[in-house]
């Protein structure tokens, strides 16, 4: 019940004032809620007399009320009471007579809009209707905070929804999406409990068919989310979904923007991915006697790629993409080209990152077959060993390249079954094809040339690096300082990667060299290789230089001190853990570091771990990137030398006997060391199948020395476990020795010599700058091609809003600049969009945004204006 005195101020208050145009004032009180009993109305009459103002009951005498008004008593002001609920308008005798009087309200309805600042009475019904709403602090405090003065009827409903599903905004978008998030199942979605409990389930499905043309006879959220898929699928593919029309919404850009914003969401997109798998999994609401997910793979199956390339709704068409590629490697198809191509389109989609493994396996699949295709027009027509070891560095080690990459992203994914066949494939053509081409060749030509002495013209040799590389920069002056890593069995094609790698840091200039190593291409040898001397010999199966064993860290810093006193030798492990104060004091003053690194052999040379050897490849371009940065960074030197002992050979596949040589011709007594690809021996021998060199090539002492090693890629036949890493031998693999020059610069030096370096430049060059449908198109040129020191870009492209708070008005697409052509043509990308449904006939902006996290400008350019000029508009 009322307060009669604290009602009574509030109703005087109303008479207070005149505006300009009223002589007296008429003031309306339905009381609907009968707060008012007859004593309470007593008391007002007699307060209200006191004034001159008169209280007049309405109850069903509207006509006498307005008689009263507008004929009787055109002068007096009148509070007219009611204890019933106003009228519909159409049934309000006296709506024209409201419409210039005032109003009082003593309820909840008008404590809300009090508490609001809600002012006219537009919005009383449909406040009273919802004001259950409004009982609770815990629901209106996070209303107030979204709530904005010129809220209507459809504004409150998506804030009570946005409060309902915990969303931060009363866009729509964000809204279905949370409540989605909680639960596919009205039973389990606490949401929906809510916006049943109020009455807002018609609300909720009307605002589903307004803004996404989402109607089914009998609406649940699953059949929602299920629409959103279906639509998806429709407006992306050409595939046959007559049967599934029934979900396939209306507005399809609302639908399109809706499901991109949450496959893309960082946060969100997870419990979109689950829901796929298990609304697909058994999709029973379709009530169809065909399952979905089955009916898609047939379509799938049958229709060629590009006619679902866009699609990304379900990891369905990944895997149908996958599953087309390893048919048409099977199959011989050759056109590799057109697969890689659906790879890299891929990059961009969404379900990309869970197949990235295998698409990356593939990709190096492909061009593996690919380069066999070349070499197989090509051949290997070089005519002796000096090109062919050149052709090696220049060409065939991307065969190596290949395969380990292949088998390093297969060994990373965990549904192998995708790539079963693939990967028998790609054993095959490298050992039997490839591996056995090359090295057949490389042999002959070893046979022909050599005559028992291991020396390949014209080619820098291992043991005399020392004098290349590093005498030269120590003596020329007192200043000079240089690092020299060498990394145990990394082969030349690694050392390819990590100059790609180190050549994406814009600071520094890579330079790869090349040299014949050693043989036996085994670490002893090899490293005693590098280090200063005059002469190198065996004695008790060590190798000594100029009398000094180069066996462990300490006797080669003896070796590299007597050389150049200002050195040191020491371990990655050792000066990955100095920090920049003490590194800075101890290696004051030295000018020359001999830094070891073993990850590559370490593992290989195990047989419990010869299969990670390929990990242990990436592992190495990580960790020499990494000591690069600290020399550099610490600034301790600026000048850096990355070498290795030896290279490696590694097969995947099990060995057959017919891949060993037998080793009974052999004396032991006579054997200084051996391994499966060598044999070290004072014995002289003439064997099937295995080259003999002279060691005096390399070793001056008093023995005659023998080195034995299998052709081609045999192995000796020996106890133990069949290795599928090993080294020792003359393949190029094994003897071709990288030298990798890396020297640091400023930028100020790069821009000195005129190199660009950075990201690649982007433009849009669409020649009309109006947008008169949805979706549009948006041209973008790479201005320049991929090269050492221009890297890719990856970058999103929308149209913005730039008036006050910045907001996307159409959806978002991720792009990759990367291509590496001449062809301006072949650098080109056509973006397609879709516009929001609250975009106007205006100008907006197209941005292209850097998602580089590092950038402080994200705007690769400057926003560039496009007017919307809408005059059809199917989803608006």
């Amino acid at each position: 019940m009322l307060n009669p005195e604290k009602t009574t101020q509030s109703i005087l208050k109303k008479f207070e004032t005149l505006s300009d145009f009223e002589k007296r004032k008429i003031v309306f009180w339905y009381d609907k809620d009968r707060t008012a009993d007859e004593e309470g109305l007593a008391h007002i009459r007699d307060a209200l007399a006191e004034k001159g103002i008169k209280l007049h009951i309405l109850h069903n005498n509207f006509f006498a009320t307005k008689k009263l008004l507008e004929a009787d008593d055109t002068t007096s002001s009148y509070l007219i009471y009611s204890n019933e609920a106003e009228r519909d308008p159409e049934a309000n005798w006296l709506l024209d007579i409201q419409l210039y009087s005032s109003r009082f309200e003593n309820s909840r309805i008008s404590e809300i809009k009090s508490e609001l600042g809600i002012e006219g009475y537009d919005l009383d019904r449909f406040l009273d209707k919802h004001q259950q709403f409004f009982a609770s602090k815990k629901r209106v405090a996070p209303f107030r905070r979204m709530y904005q003065p010129d809220w209507k009827e459809e504004e409150f409903l998506l804030g009570f929804l946005a409060v309902f599903s915990a969303s931060q905004t009363t866009d729509l978008k964000e809204i279905v999406r949370k409540v989605l998030i909680i639960s596919l199942e009205e039973s389990t979605n606490t949401a929906w409990d809510e916006i049943t409990k109020f009455g807002l389930t018609d609300d909720f499905w009307n605002l589903m068919h307004r803004y996404f043309g989402y109607r089914p006879e009998e609406p649940t959220l699953k059949k929602l989310f299920l629409s959103f898929i279906i639509t998806h699928i429709v407006r992306n593919t050409n595939l046959d979904l007559k049967k599934y029309k029934a979900y396939n919404n209306s507005l399809s850009n609302e639908c399109e923007i809706f499901i991109r914003s949450w496959m893309d969401n960082s946060r969100d997109s997870t419990m979109f991915e689950e829901y796929c798998k298990l609304l697909f999994a058994s999709d029973d609401q379709l009530h169809n006697d065909d399952q979905l997910p089955k009916y898609l793979e047939k379509e799938i199956q049958k229709h060629d790629v590009s006619k679902y390339i866009e699609a990304e709704s379900l990891d369905l068409f990944d895997k149908g993409i996958i599953q087309k590629i390893t048919e048409a490697l099977q199959n011989d198809k050759e056109d590799f080209d057109k697969y890689l191509g659906w790879i890299t389109n891929r990059k961009t989609k969404h379900w990309y990152p869970r197949f990235q493994n295998i698409y990356n396996a593939l990709e190096y699949a492909l061009k593996l077959h690919r380069f066999s295709k070349e070499l197989d027009t090509t051949n290997i027509s070089e005519q002796d060993l000096t090109d062919l070891f050149r052709g090696y560095t220049e060409r065939y080690y991307l065969m190596d390249q290949y395969y380990r990459k292949f088998y390093y992203h297969y060994d990373k994914d965990k549904e192998k079954d995708f790539l079963k066949h693939t990967k028998d494939l790609v054993e095959k053509l490298y050992n039997n094809r490839l591996l056995d081409k090359l090295l057949t060749r490389w042999s002959q030509l070893i046979t022909s040339e050599m005559s028992g002495r291991w020396n390949i013209e014209l080619i820098d040799r291992q043991d005399e690096f020392y004098k290349l590389y590093v005498k030269n920069i120590i003596t020329r002056n007192d200043k000079d300082k240089i690092a020299v890593i060498i990394s145990d069995a990394m082969r030349y094609e690694v050392a390819v990667e990590l100059q790609e790698v180190l050549n994406k840091d814009t600071r520094g200039t890579v330079e790869l060299k090349y040299m014949t190593g050693s043989l036996p291409s085994y670490t002893k040898l090899g490293m005693a290789s590098l280090l200063p001397h005059e002469i190198l010999e065996y004695n008790n199966q060590l190798v000594f230089a100029d009398g000094i064993s180069t066996e462990g860290i300490t006797n080669r810093r003896k070796i590299l001190e007597k050389a150049t006193s200002d050195s040191i030798v020491i371990d990655y492990d050792e000066l990955m853990n100095i920090k920049r104060d003490e590194a800075r004091e101890r290696f004051k003053g030295t000018r020359l570091f001999y830094i070891y690194h073993d990850k590559i052999d370490a593992r290989g040379d195990n047989p419990a771990s010869e299969h990670e050897v390929f990990d242990a490849a990436e592992d190495t371009i990580s960790d020499i990137k990494k000591v690069i940065e600290k020399l550099t960074n610490f600034q301790i030197l600026n000048n850096i030398l990355v070498t290795s002992d030896h290279g490696f050979i590694y097969q995947r596949d099990e060995l057959k006997n017919v891949d060993k040589v037998e080793t009974g011709s052999f004396d032991k007594q006579k054997t200084i060391a051996s391994s499966k690809r060598f044999i070290l021996s004072e014995q002289d021998v003439d064997l099937m199948n295995v080259h003999k060199f002279s060691m005096d090539y390399v070793i001056r002492s008093g023995q005659t020395i023998f080195a034995y090693v299998p052709q081609a890629d045999l192995r000796f036949k020996m106890q133990g476990s069949n290795k599928n890493f090993v080294h020792g031998g003359a393949s190029p693999q094994e003897i071709v020795i990288p030298v990798l020059k890396y020297s640091y610069n400023k930028t100020a030096d790069l821009e000195r010599k005129g190199i660009k370096y950075g990201k690649v430049g982007l433009t849009v060059t669409n020649a009309s700058r109006k947008i008169t449908s949805s979706p549009f198109s948006v041209n973008i040129l790479q201005t320049e091609k991929v090269t050492d020191k221009l890297q890719p870009r990856w970058f999103k492209v929308a149209l913005w809003n730039m008036e006050g708070n910045e907001f996307k008005v159409s959806d978002e697409k991720l792009v990759i600049a990367e291509s590496s052509s001449d062809d301006p043509a072949e650098r080109q990308y056509k973006v397609t969009l879709t516009l929001t449904a609250d975009v106007e006939n205006k100008f907006y902006y197209i941005r292209l945004l850097d998602e580089d996290t590092t950038e402080i400008n994200k705007d690769i350019i400057d926003p560039i204006p496009f007017e919307v000029d809408l005059l059809i508009v199917d989803d608006f």
